[in-house]
């Protein structure tokens, strides 16, 4: 298990994903577009849930199927989940197919030593890094921080790259 300490001193790990993590990843979604489908006029609270479900379904499979060798990790503190991090590992790149945290746990570093420690393994491996964001998401500030810059658009989504910075021995 990986570790990264966060700024309240207790260490946050990585674990794999298990098929037992399925309720926390739905809820870990419907967290992240709550507030976008809440727009959506004319829609309860159910609706907004089960719509929510369905497309973390629908996230889920492609995942399955466009990044079958990845590794998806539950990110946990004090072994409560509070987010997931996924990797794909590609002769080519290191990519950050997912980065997500629980409302609670934004803002606090933790996002950015994860980051940083998939940064640091890219340029071990002298690869570059890359990710999507979408046009919206405030994390482009950090992703712009940590070096990454735009290199394509897809429909509502920038593609990103962080080019590999040779080691500092």
């Amino acid at each position: 298990m990986m570790q990264t300490a966060d700024l309240l001193g207790s260490p946050t790990e990585l674990r794999t994903q298990t098929s037992d993590d399925r309720v926390f990843l739905q809820d870990l979604f419907v967290a992240r577009r709550w507030a976008e489908v809440s727009q959506v006029p004319g829609w309860d609270d159910i609706q907004r849930r089960a719509f929510l479900h369905a497309q973390a379904q629908l996230q889920h499979q492609h995942y399955e199927k466009h990044y079958a060798t990845a590794d998806f990790l539950i990110i946990e503190q004090a072994g409560t989940p509070i987010g997931r991090l996924c990797v794909q590992h590609t002769p080519e790149a290191l990519r950050v197919v997912d980065i997500a945290l629980l409302p609670d746990w934004r803002g606090r570093g933790i996002g950015t030593q994860l980051l940083q420690a998939v940064l640091a393994k890219a340029d071990a491996a002298d690869q570059p890094c890359d990710l999507s964001v979408e046009q919206g998401n405030p994390a482009r500030r950090l992703y712009h921080r940590l070096g990454f810059q735009a290199c394509g658009e897809t429909g509502i989504h920038t593609q990103m790259r962080r080019p590999a910075r040779p080691s500092q021995e």
